[in-house]
This record gives C-alpha cells, sequence and structure tokens, in this order.
C-alpha cells in the first residue's frame, strides 16, 4: 500500500494534525541508510519501490562564499564545465586533445595579456585572430553533448545543475537498472573531469550574467543591495561572478580551485528510489571508491561584523519601483531558523497575514510583498521583497512596512495565527518527502551544509515547540528597523 500519498493529501486537506505523524517520521528516519567510504565522501541511501526509478543528487559543500578577490564566479563556472566530459566522454582523441588545449591557453594568454597593456589594435586582432584558430582546433575533438547523451539514451531525464552561496550541486533520475551507469558516469566526472570548451562556455556565462544582472535593473539591484548588506564576508559576491573577473579567468585557476573544494570529504551523494542498499553499497565502493583522498579546503575565517547601522541604496533605472529589505540572523542549523520561518509566515504568506493583508489588500499600497528566510551555512536573513501600487513609490512603501513592523508590539501575534502558520509550514515540509528527487536534494543538502540529514526530521518536533512569545521575540531582535540594510529601485524618469 502506498502509504505516503494518503498521508501528504489528508495534510494538505487539514485533516490530520502532525503531531500524529512522529511515527512516520520515525520510520523515514530509519529507512535511510548512510555510508562513508574511506576517501570521505558520504552517501545516503532511502529505498522507494514504488516505481522503477532512482534519483540522485550530488551535493558538492562549494559555493560563491569560497571565492576571493580577483576570482569570483569560479564556483558557478565550474557548474557549467562539469557536463564538458572526461578523459574518455566527449572526445575523439584526449592525448591529441591536451596538447590542443595547451597551445590554446597560450594563445589565449598571449592575447590577454596584450590587452591588459593596451597593445596597438592591429596587434590585438592579429593575436585574437590566433586565439580564434587555436579554439577551432581543440573543438574539432569534441563530441558534442555526449555526456548527456549517453543519459538520454538510458532514460535519463532532469539531468542538471546549480550553484548557491554555499553549495553546487548535480542532479538526474534515471531507471533503477541503470544505477550503475550513474555511478561510472559520474565517479568518472569526479575524478578525470576535462574543462574543454572553457572559453566558449565563459562567454555563455558573461551573457547570462548580462541578461540577468548588467541589463536587468532589478537584478543589478539586487546585487547592490548584497554588496552592502556584508561589509566583510563573502556573501557580498555575486554568485555569477564580477565581469571583470570572469573575463581574466584562466584554465589553471579553475584547476586550482576544482583541486582546492572538489574533496570527497564535502561531498554527500543521495540516492532515492528503487534500489537495494546493500547493492548500492558494493556498486558506489567500486566506482567511487577510487576517487583519491585531498586535503581539507581552507576554513573562512571571516566574520560578517555587528551591522552598526542602516545601509541603504537607491537606484532610478526600473520602470516600475521596487523594495528589497534585509535582516541579517543566524546561520544554518541555528534554533531560531525554525521560528523565523514561522515568522515570515506570519507576516507575509497568503492574504490572511499581516503585512498582505494591512498592505496589499487593505490600504493598498503594495502589488505584492512577501517575506522570506535565506538559508545561509555563516549567517543567515531575512528579506522582505514589495512592488508598490501605482501612484506609490518604493520609499513610501518602506515607511508603511515599518509602521506594520512597530505595530507588532501593540498587536501581538496569536496562537490562532501560529497554528495557521504552522499548517502552511506542514504543506511546505511535506512535499519534498512525496518525490524522489526532492527528498535526495534535501537529504544531501541538510548532511552537506545544515548539520546533518537527521536535522530535516528534528524539524517535525521543533516546529511544535515554538509560542507566539518566541515569533515576538524573533520579530524584536532580528527585524530591528535600526540595522536594516534597504535597496529602492524608484521609476526611471522619462
Amino acid at each position: 500500500m502506498k502509504i505516503w500519498p494518503k498521508i501528504f493529501f489528508a495534510i494538505l486537506a487539514g485533516l490530520i494534525p502532525l503531531a500524529g505523524f512522529a511515527g512516520t517520521y520515525t520510520e523515514f528516519q530509519e529507512r535511510v541508510v548512510e555510508y562513508q567510504l574511506e576517501n570521505g565522501m558520504r552517501f545516503l541511501i532511502f529505498e522507494r519501490h514504488e516505481a522503477p526509478l532512482v534519483s540522485m543528487v550530488i551535493m558538492v559543500k562549494v559555493g560563491s562564499v569560497n571565492e576571493v578577490t580577483n576570482k569570483t564566479g569560479l564556483a558557478h563556472f565550474l557548474e557549467h564545465l562539469a557536463f564538458k566530459g572526461t578523459h574518455t566522454i566527449a572526445t575523439t582523441n584526449y592525448k591529441a586533445e591536451c596538447k590542443a588545449l595547451e597551445k590554446l591557453d597560450a594563445a589565449f594568454m598571449a592575447y590577454h595579456r596584450a590587452e591588459r597593456e593596451d597593445a596597438d589594435s592591429a596587434r590585438l586582432a592579429g593575436l585574437y585572430a590566433g586565439f580564434k584558430q587555436k579554439q577551432e582546433e581543440a573543438s574539432a575533438y569534441v563530441v558534442q553533448g555526449e555526456l548527456s547523451e549517453i543519459y538520454e539514451r538510458n532514460g535519463g531525464s532532469g539531468l542538471n545543475a546549480s550553484t548557491s552561496c554555499d553549495y553546487t550541486n548535480y542532479y538526474l533520475t534515471l531507471p533503477s537498472n541503470r544505477f550503475e551507469l550513474w555511478c561510472a558516469m559520474e565517479s568518472d566526472r569526479l575524478a578525470n573531469p576535462v574543462f574543454r570548451e572553457l572559453y566558449k562556455e565563459r562567454d555563455v556565462i558573461i551573457e547570462e550574467r548580462r541578461m540577468w544582472i548588467d541589463n536587468n535593473p532589478y537584478g543589478l539591484l539586487y546585487e547592490e543591495l548584497c554588496s552592502i548588506a556584508y561589509k566583510a564576508h563573502p556573501y557580498g559576491h555575486p554568485v555569477l561572478g564580477h565581469l571583470s573577473d570572469m573575463q581574466n579567468l584562466s584554465r589553471q585557476d579553475v584547476r586550482a580551485f576544482y583541486e582546492t573544494y572538489y574533496v570527497p570529504q564535502h561531498m554527500t551523494a543521495a540516492i532515492v528510489g528503487d534500489v537495494d542498499a546493500d547493492q548500492v553499497i558494493e556498486l558506489i565502493e567500486a566506482y567511487f571508491g577510487r576517487i583519491p583522498p585531498k586535503p581539507d579546503p581552507p576554513e573562512l575565517v571571516t566574520t560578517e561584523p555587528n551591522q552598526p547601522g542602516i545601509r541603504r541604496v537607491q537606484m532610478k533605472k526600473g520602470k516600475s519601483p521596487r523594495l528589497y529589505m534585509w535582516f541579517h540572523t543566524v546561520p544554518a542549523g541555528h534554533p531560531d531558523e525554525l521560528t523565523l520561518d514561522l515568522l515570515s509566515i506570519v507576516l507575509t504568506s497568503g492574504p490572511t497575514s499581516r503585512l498582505y493583508r494591512s498592505l496589499v489588500e487593505e490600504n493598498k499600497v503594495a502589488s505584492n510583498l512577501y517575506l522570506a528566510r535565506g538559508n545561509f551555512s555563516y549567517g543567515g536573513y531575512m528579506r522582505l521583497v514589495g512592488s508598490p501600487m501605482e501612484g506609490v513609490s518604493a520609499a513610501q512603501l518602506e515607511e508603511a512596512v515599518l509602521e506594520e513592523l512597530a505595530a507588532l508590539e501593540q498587536n501581538p501575534i496569536t496562537q490562532e495565527e501560529l497554528d495557521a502558520a504552522r499548517a502552511r509550514w506542514k504543506v511546505w515540509f511535506y512535499y519534498p518527502l512525496s518525490s524522489n528527487s526532492s527528498l535526495a536534494f534535501f537529504l544531501s543538502w541538510f548532511d552537506a551544509c545544515k548539520g546533518g540529514w537527521r536535522e530535516l526530521f528534528d524539524r517535525v518536533e521543533g516546529v511544535e515547540k515554538v509560542t507566539p512569545q518566541d515569533l515576538m521575540d524573533a520579530a524584536e531582535h532580528y527585524l530591528d528597523p535600526d540595522k536594516r540594510t534597504v535597496a529602492l529601485m524608484e521609476v526611471e524618469d522619462e
């Protein structure tokens, strides 16, 4: 009997309280098989036999937070290059290709050096032509898209990756009888990556940056917000990297970053679906066990100092106003995480929430408004985003939000509001567990970046312990108007 979908839809319908499912969560937790290789790479296996499919997520504890000045964008760059193949995949002749790549890199460095030295246009044109020629010669050995094509031929779906401040993850779903293929392909990709088509892919990322940030007023505003929210911490770096850094990154930079941070002990793979745990362990030992151990990466020692006052940035670039308001909170794994989740729901989730009801529905100063908590490993945040109604400026919306936050003291959060927020939280929490790929993501994410995978299940009991006073205390402590960071987009002058 498929017990989980019945539970899930009962929760959605509000028929079953979470407290009645402590046994279900205990069962889920007991079904997770944890295994660690000698090289330090961790695996979490969850058998689920409803369909002949298996989802895999490899979570690597590396992101833009690990980058330094002059080298921003490397973590995201590596995510793109991860699908370019290995010594044996996506190449017709690896030895010859290596020589071609060496000549390509030399041609690029010669052109780039002359560019920095302000060489005359004729010399630059000649060096650039030489670089393009070497690029074509190296490309002649490339089998385009072979890695993804192999997976597709074997029924794979959802092959993709993403990069954040704290982690990079790679995910895929396959028919369960093709699980060994994943072991062979991914262990090879981790042990023997070839960063081919590096310059072409860098151009793709630069164009991505131009589209989402440089030529997007709201993306540009958000990047400015992050840069002033963090005075010292690398969380202020854009995940896509600064344009000048991306233009200067070399293959040597990429390789050095990979060798430093893509270490087995900073990787967790979650495997969820129609598999046998004992057989999985045999296969991961045979394939991933061959990846050699590496030294621990350098620790991040920089901490963000307490914010002494209000920080603000304002632009006039957009066609409609926008408000961002940022408050520093707690790192991942902190006991107040759940309280802040519930507080954000009480304030802005749905038409009955405090700020939404007042500012969107009643006073009509905003067309949309939400408050979300950021899950950062070294220090989180609460970010409010608001879109003012026509005729209302972003600055006016900011004042309205501050008035509503101040009104909490005279109109405290009630038990009824907390219970409604807790019910919404439960729906959010149950949903990932109903999907193989989502469960794999959450298991690997909590294990690599949030203090261990068991914390995912510990939240079930923790959310029941939060009180209305806890929400009030959190609002007073973390939503301090004197320590806010604000970004305002006002309407561009005609």
